[in-house]
């Protein structure tokens, strides 16, 4: 079976589970592992490591996180990102961004939020994918600590 795979010839198999799946089981994993897997397919397949990185770590999961991580990812998003990110989710979520705010910022990010009436849900699940990439960034350099589900997986 090695020789199989190793030769790099094709094989015919189901398709099982897809980047969802491979992302729950990338979270019951320790960090260092994940991070050697996730370099192992960006290697050969950078969007596909993206994409399970993204499934990964999800916008909403941010709301667990402490204040202190919180505050480190408003220093480096702009104020239009977050405001499409905040677009339309729960409120336990947009709370936790507003806690962390000055009372000008809060007022002003409210505003920019009303103002985003007819905005695309692309537009919004991008500013949120870059925000969850940019706490990744900074997990990375080891300014903050990912909240990450590992109960999510049965």
């Amino acid at each position: 079976m090695k020789n199989k795979f190793a030769s790099g010839s094709p094989t015919k198999g189901a398709s099982i589970g897809g980047v969802e799946a491979a992302a729950k089981i990338m979270n019951l994993v320790k960090a260092d592992m994940a991070n050697t897997i996730l370099a192992g397919i960006s290697d050969r397949d950078e969007d596909l490591a993206t994409e399970i990185q993204d499934n990964m770590f999800k916008f909403d999961t941010l709301a667990a996180m402490d204040n202190r991580a919180i505050q480190a990812i408003l220093r480096k998003v702009s104020q239009d990102q977050l405001a499409k990110a905040l677009k339309g989710v729960d409120d336990r979520t947009q709370q936790k961004f507003l806690i962390n705010m000055s009372r000008r910022a809060k007022e002003r990010l409210l505003d920019d939020i009303h103002d985003l009436a007819s905005i695309k849900a692309t537009d919004i699940e991008m500013a949120q994918k870059n925000i969850t990439r940019t706490a990744r960034k900074l997990a990375d350099s080891g300014d903050i600590v990912l909240a990450i589900r590992r109960d999510e997986f049965v």
